[in-house]
């Protein structure tokens, strides 16, 4: 961050996605090159373009929670959707990592900043209400209010509203400091990072739960999907279909999962004599306010969030080791964010992409993401990105494909963008002496 502030550490990291639970899961098989998307086995719906996607497999919160909040987990497990049992279980993980179990810090001044999406209704909780309001072939809103609002489970609410991954967290550790929650779709991750990073280097707190989680796995999600034409159409093996900057790329892939990081204040972590993976230098937003709408092929809001992360950061665009791209397999998409790193970097930093292996894990992906480069400079190589066979002609970026690319250069820049052109950047610093 700037030199001003406060220097803003990562102490603390929990993580569910669908290629591991965990941080030795997870990096065990972005290393050896093994994608998580496979055949939905939640459910199963008959009429879209395919029916794949990067689902978690062997979740269950409660063998991941802390020992003393399980009695209280286990009873709030009726109140959380997919979406906040995945932030819920990785915010507990970070918690154990950062050695924060027992306290260490001053309720007051530990606070969350998470990124959530739009949590989807299970549908046989709004099914009776909706039938008993439509009667008569077509919705009645007098009826819905009389016969339907009634059928309505009373805690239908409290399941799928985004502030929920907060308030559950918050209340587990009894973080009293600021609170919020930032839904802005596969931005949303970082922006909370960035939000919460500035909060603690202004001084306004010493610790931050951040990240994000969402689910997609989900009928009414992934039929949203097909609608706005945004999934692959790929009939191959499934676990190829996901294909970041490939000439054949055609479409995304449905995912879910969570990465929450536990952000410090340096001279408190270094008090509580903890260990410590990494530095948040800077962050930055933007948007191409596009005026007819949708994407900007030309990629000037992601280009915008990284020019904005570079300044606050106070650092060269060449002192940057290299980019985890939002690379979602979109055909427009792709070349946009390519158009834009060309533009800032050049055509040489190397580039990868994590979404070929996972999907795409909308409000979790920055988290997810940026973890996965964290690990990976901390051992001295930058992840690679699956499916890009054959790259895109009118891409110019050095994409570390195949295996991971040996780097000795720690700094890295996560970035994300929506389908609307909403971005947002983090630039991280690891510290591979203590990875």
């Amino acid at each position: 961050m700037r030199r001003h502030e406060k220097r803003v550490v990562i102490t603390g990291l929990g993580l569910i996605s669908p290629i591991g639970i965990g941080l030795e899961a997870y990096w065990a098989s972005l290393s050896a090159g093994r994608g998580g998307v496979r055949p939905i086995e939640a459910f199963t719906i008959e009429g879209l373009p395919n029916r794949i996607g990067g689902e978690v497999r062997g979740f269950d919160p409660r063998a991941l929670t802390i020992p003393k909040h399980k009695k209280a987990l286990v009873k709030s497990l009726k109140y959380m959707a997919r979406d906040i049992q995945l932030a819920v279980a990785a915010a507990e993980l970070a918690i154990q990592d950062a050695g924060l179990v027992d306290g260490g810090v001053d309720p007051a001044r530990f606070g969350l900043d998470l990124g959530a999406g739009l949590i989807s209704t299970e549908l046989d909780e709004l099914a009776p209400a909706i039938l008993a309001s439509s009667r008569t072939g077509s919705f009645d809103y007098q009826e819905w209010g009389k016969e339907g609002i009634p059928l309505i489970p009373p805690i239908w609410l409290l399941k799928y509203l985004p502030n929920m991954l907060a308030c559950h967290i918050s209340i587990f550790n009894d973080c009293q400091g600021p609170s919020n929650t930032v839904t802005e779709g596969e931005a949303a991750s970082n922006l909370a990072i960035a939000e919460a990073s500035r909060l603690i280097g202004r001084g306004r707190a010493d610790v931050m739960v951040s990240g994000g989680a969402d689910s997609k796995i989900h009928p009414l999600s992934v039929i949203r999907m097909a609608l706005l034409n945004q999934m692959t159409r790929w009939d191959g093996p499934p676990e190829h279909a996901c294909r970041p900057f490939d000439r054949r790329r055609d479409g995304t892939v449905p995912g879910e999962g969570s990465g929450i990081l536990i952000l410090e204040e340096l001279e408190h972590a270094r008090r509580r004599g903890v260990k410590i993976y990494g530095e948040i230098l800077g962050a930055g937003s933007g948007a191409d306010a596009n005026p007819g709408g949708g994407l900007d092929p030309e990629g000037i809001g992601c280009e915008i969030a990284m020019r904005s992360a570079l300044r606050d950061a106070e650092i060269e665009p060449s002192e940057v080791g290299h980019i985890n791209a939002h690379g979602v397999g979109s055909v427009i998409g792709d070349l946009a964010e390519a158009r834009a790193i060309q533009r800032v970097f050049g055509s040489r930093i190397p580039v990868t992409s994590l979404k070929g292996a996972m999907g795409n894990l909308v409000s979790g992906s920055g988290a997810v993401e940026l973890v996965g480069s964290l690990l990976g400079v901390n051992r001295g190589l930058i992840p690679a990105t699956l499916n890009c066979d054959e790259l895109d002609p009118a891409i110019e970026l050095d994409l570390v494909r195949g295996t991971p690319r040996a780097t000795s250069n720690p700094v890295f820049l996560s970035v994300n963008m929506t389908r609307h052109g909403q971005a947002a950047a983090v630039i991280v610093r690891g510290y591979p002496e203590n990875g």
